[in-house]
């Protein structure tokens, strides 16, 4: 379910992708209760929210979804982390600080409780990667945003040298296009076109770094590259069922050429 979800909001298929997600709030109980089991209840959501760039949605996520309140959380921390995660982003790039502040501490807290925690996968890493982000976006909500591009590049190059875990599809938002969404913030638009670039190598076909590199392209004057990108947004969203604002500018821009 988590692997189909990333592929329908990849297509910006986002209806498809809420029936997914509506079938997963309707499970009321997992057999057997086992860490895949744990990622994709917390990932799903997360994903659903954040990919849509829907900050407000992500800011409001709750642990447990649907009714499966009874699942053994204390034994997956690294999964409550995405919800926190998603939560601590969602409140600061909706401008709030003070509400992302609690979230930010808790990937904290639940990394250095991880670090106790014996297993076959270094999921404090994975934790830090996404505490170091979540502080980053805290931090350019705070105005301090030499700090936020510090805290992203790390996060980010702490994320290349980490293998992914066969169990997901890919982070819950990449590092490196958080990295590229952040200079993109900043106005320097060609240092994001290069982050969003290498996101796309490791992780090809990711909607919005995709759109990345052709408005970042557009910003800095290339034209031929902001079109071959353009292009390809709407190609990829071909079968899209929602109203991206993305496809929507893509189009605009294509129609202008």
């Amino acid at each position: 379910m988590d692997y189909l979800v990333y592929a329908y909001l990849q297509g910006a298929q986002d209806k498809q992708a809420w029936g997914v997600l509506d079938e997963l709030n309707k499970i009321q109980r997992a057999e057997p209760e086992t860490f895949k089991v744990a990622y994709a209840f917390t990932a799903i959501p997360s994903r659903y929210a954040l990919e849509r760039r829907r900050w407000n949605e992500a800011a409001k996520l709750n642990l447990s979804p649907g009714s499966l309140g009874a699942f053994p959380w204390a034994s997956f921390r690294w999964a409550e982390a995405h919800i926190h995660f998603a939560r601590a982003i969602g409140a600061a790039r909706t401008g709030d600080p003070a509400s992302a502040r609690p979230d930010v501490e808790k990937l904290a807290a639940i990394r250095q409780a991880l670090v106790e925690v014996k297993g076959d996968y270094d999921w404090v890493k994975q934790v830090d990667i996404q505490y170091q982000a979540a502080s980053a976006w805290l931090a350019r909500a705070e105005g301090k945003n030499d700090q936020a591009l510090q805290l992203m590049r790390a996060a980010a190059d702490l994320e290349d040298a980490t293998e992914k875990h066969p169990v997901t599809p890919g982070a819950i938002l990449p590092a490196r296009e958080m990295l590229g969404d952040l200079l993109s913030e900043l106005n320097q638009p060609a240092l994001a076109l290069k982050e969003y670039e290498t996101v796309l190598e490791i992780s090809p076909n990711r909607f919005n770094s995709i759109y990345g590199v052709a408005r970042s392209a557009e910003l800095s004057g290339d034209a031929s590259k902001a079109r071959t990108y353009y292009e390809r947004l709407v190609a990829l969203g071909n079968q899209s069922d929602g109203s991206r604002p993305e496809l929507q500018q893509a189009k605009k821009y294509l129609a202008k050429q």
